[in-house]
């Protein structure tokens, strides 16, 4: 089954910025049909990659616009599954040392809501596509600052250079 991906309101940030799909198309190689389609919400569940595109044409930090495009987006559960290493002999603390365990598949997937299949796709397979909302969530429950594993997985992504932008102007030019 489908995850459905939260509600977004990634057309309102952008209208606030005064940021038209076209110059957001010629700075990130973005379409704009593709933007049209996620500002008006037709396009819900936005690439990870798209979102830290457009946070550099904004030059929001990732947090902002996280907090800006996701205001709602909230933990399924805030606290640690029970390990299945507590067997029912075990004591209070003990249960308590087992629940600091660091961060695993099952605990995000129990904090997130993001199905543990996908979690080990995302880890594994390059083909998987990465959700903004699903990596807001996995920083919310790793107690990461919103935007820090944005920017360390996409530091190397960066806006088109002044002559490519100039060359999808004018292939832009071309197609009209």
């Amino acid at each position: 089954m489908k995850e459905i991906a939260p509600q977004n309101y990634l057309g309102r940030y952008l209208t606030n910025c005064n940021l038209s799909n076209v110059e957001i198309y010629y700075k990130t190689g973005i379409p704009t049909t593709d933007l049209s389609r996620m500002r008006n919400g037709e396009i819900s569940s936005i690439p990870a990659v798209r979102l830290y595109l457009i946070s550099l044409v904004t030059g929001d930090t990732m947090e902002v616009v996280l907090k800006q495009v996701y205001p709602n987006l909230k933990l399924v559960n805030s606290d640690n599954p029970l390990s299945n290493k507590i067997k029912p002999s075990t004591t209070s603390i003990g249960k308590i040392l087992f629940s600091l365990e660091e961060y695993t598949f099952e605990i995000i997937s129990h904090k997130t809501g993001i199905k543990i299949n996908r979690l080990r796709n995302l880890a594994t397979k390059e083909t998987t596509i990465l959700l903004s909302h699903q990596l807001y969530l996995i920083e919310l429950a790793t107690d990461r600052k919103p935007g820090t594993l944005f920017n360390k997985l996409f530091e190397n992504i960066n806006l088109n250079t002044e002559s490519e932008q100039k060359r999808l102007q004018k292939e832009d030019e071309n197609f009209l």
